[in-house]
């Protein structure tokens, strides 16, 4: 396609609204490459303990400053696409204003809600079997009992704020309210469909189940209409078009979720061909044509940004997250080449020192909202570098316990590729391939994935690129990293150990934390 704007390169404006972190770029569209990129901590407010919100009106303040320093003049802007984290909630009015903050992923306030789901004489993993197999049926997965999927938030918001239910239009997804603050128009990804758990996701498309909707009273008006991510949802409004600083009033795609914009980021798009992801979350993913499930390890499909396709997942809460966290406690935020050197001066196993990750509850392999942090096997003769290198082992521990059960459901891969901002360390992914005993792919920028990925669906979406598959042509390995043999057998000798950590802590985790896991209004 020509740019249609003299000689300037046709890009899209993207944006990855992340826990941690908003983005904004300009992503060229024939080299996938950000040709300019700003970013900005973002602020998450912790109002009462498991508890995790963030201001829908400063979210879009924050996107539109963000847009505004971007270098548009030089480029063609050929659309619009956001990407923001998955299984948030934003209740609006009629008009569009938000109810409440938004309830974002990681809040645990709605925590064994539908009760429904839970009660009941026959059980299995914890659930009601009925439900369960209900649930399996129609949605290929069901909600966890940690309270962070949006059927548990609503269901929550229609228990203890009554007033804001009865005046809810739409609950919207944080894409959805950022299209909807584009364009006035409200609509919802098949990806973010999938994981509300009131979506049937049968024969490879997304439409809400009444049956769902009747048995947890959740009026199905008050959900926006499901659109493919490639889809244009509507033209940028006037209104936003100032607001983002943007020349023209250009197409907004539906867009994607992180997860799933990331998965076509890393270029693994072929049917089981899968890709990690370390970000402040981390996740498995490979896309798929059935749907599959593994219930004992919480792996499940969602529909992907690829239409009629599904994104097998397993999704774990904290992973680069816990190791920023430990940087700035121990005075090193941002110095990045400090804690990568640090890393390769301790040895393999971190001298006996273990790290488990779930600092914010966790979901697979294991769905427990009250499971937390832990550093193992700490004496006075540890330094602050094993420390840091037992953290990066400790989150890939947790990812070998999924990596397995998820090779078991797809393939055998000879590597794998890898992306997000926790793969810019080379040592981290010479653990990485050890641990789980790997070929490693890292590929460009793997940083800037989901970017990547957002972009991509919008380009499907203008007719750019033909398929999926010739888009990630262009996404090219940076770094290809090894196992270390002599590694390996170390690590597989601690992997067993950190398994029975939970197991010997389970119930203490239990006894601890399930206080807090309660619904509360």
């Amino acid at each position: 396609m020509s740019s249609g704007a003299g000689s300037k390169k046709d890009v899209i404006l993207s944006f990855d609204i992340g826990t941690t972190k908003v983005k904004a770029a300009l992503v060229d569209a024939k080299t996938l490459r950000t040709v300019d990129k700003v970013g900005e901590r973002s602020t998450v407010r912790y109002p009462q303990k498991g508890w995790a919100e963030q201001d829908p009106e400063e979210l879009w303040n924050q996107i539109a400053r963000l847009s505004s320093k971007l270098q548009k003049e030089k480029y063609n802007i050929r659309a619009i696409a956001f990407s923001a984290y998955l299984a948030g909630v934003v209740p609006v009015d009629l008009q569009g204003n938000p109810l409440m903050n938004m309830i974002i992923w990681i809040d645990e306030r709605a925590a064994g809600l539908p009760k429904e789901i839970w009660n009941g004489p026959i059980k299995f993993a914890g659930y009601n079997l009925f439900r369960l197999l209900e649930f399996a049926k129609i949605t290929g997965g069901a909600p966890g009992y940690s309270g962070k999927d949006p059927i548990s938030k609503i269901t929550w918001i229609r228990d203890f704020e009554p007033e804001v239910f009865r005046g809810v239009w739409k609950f919207l997804s944080v894409t959805g309210y950022l299209v909807f603050k584009a364009t006035g128009i409200a609509t919802m990804s098949p990806d973010d469909a999938s994981l509300t758990w009131l979506a049937d996701t049968r024969n490879g498309k997304a439409s809400w189940h009444r049956g769902l909707l009747r048995r947890y009273k959740i009026p199905e008006e008050r959900l926006p209409p499901i659109r493919d991510s490639i889809e244009i949802a509507g033209t940028l409004s006037k209104k936003s078009a100032k607001e983002l600083n943007v020349e023209r009033e250009v197409p907004v795609v539906v867009g994607a979720g992180d997860l799933t914009a990331a998965a076509i980021g890393s270029g693994a798009v072929k049917e089981g061909e899968m890709h990690i992801y370390i970000g402040t979350s981390n996740w498995i993913g490979a896309h798929i044509s059935k749907r599959t499930l593994d219930i004992s390890t919480y792996i499940g499909s969602i529909m992907s940004a690829i239409p009629k396709r599904y994104l097998l997942v397993a999704e774990q809460e904290v992973a680069a997250g816990a190791l920023e966290w430990f940087m700035r406690t121990l005075g090193l935020e941002n110095k990045y080449d400090i804690v990568e050197e640090e890393v390769k001066d301790s040895p393999p196993g971190s001298r006996d020192l273990i790290f488990t990750p779930w600092m914010y509850g966790e979901r697979a392999p294991i769905d427990d909202p009250n499971a937390r942090g832990i550093l193992f096997n700490l004496d006075l003769s540890h330094k602050r570098k094993d420390i840091l290198r037992a953290i990066m082992e400790g989150i890939t521990f947790n990812i070998r316990w999924v990596y397995e059960p998820m090779e078991r459901l797809t393939y055998h891969h000879d590597f794998v590729k890898v992306v997000g901002g926790g793969v810019l360390f080379n040592e981290w992914c010479r653990i990485l391939a050890s641990i789980i005993n790997r070929k490693i792919a890292r590929v460009m920028d793997p940083q800037d994935a989901t970017l990547r990925g957002v972009s991509i669906v919008a380009l499907l979406g203008l007719g750019y690129y033909k398929s999926f598959e010739q888009a990630s042509e262009l996404i090219r390995v940076d770094k290809v990293f090894e196992p270390n043999k002599s590694w390996n057998k170390i690590y597989d000798e601690m992997f067993y150990s950190y398994k029975e950590l939970y197991k010997k802590l389970r119930k203490l985790f239990k006894d601890l934390n399930e206080k807090h896991s309660e619904p509360k209004g």
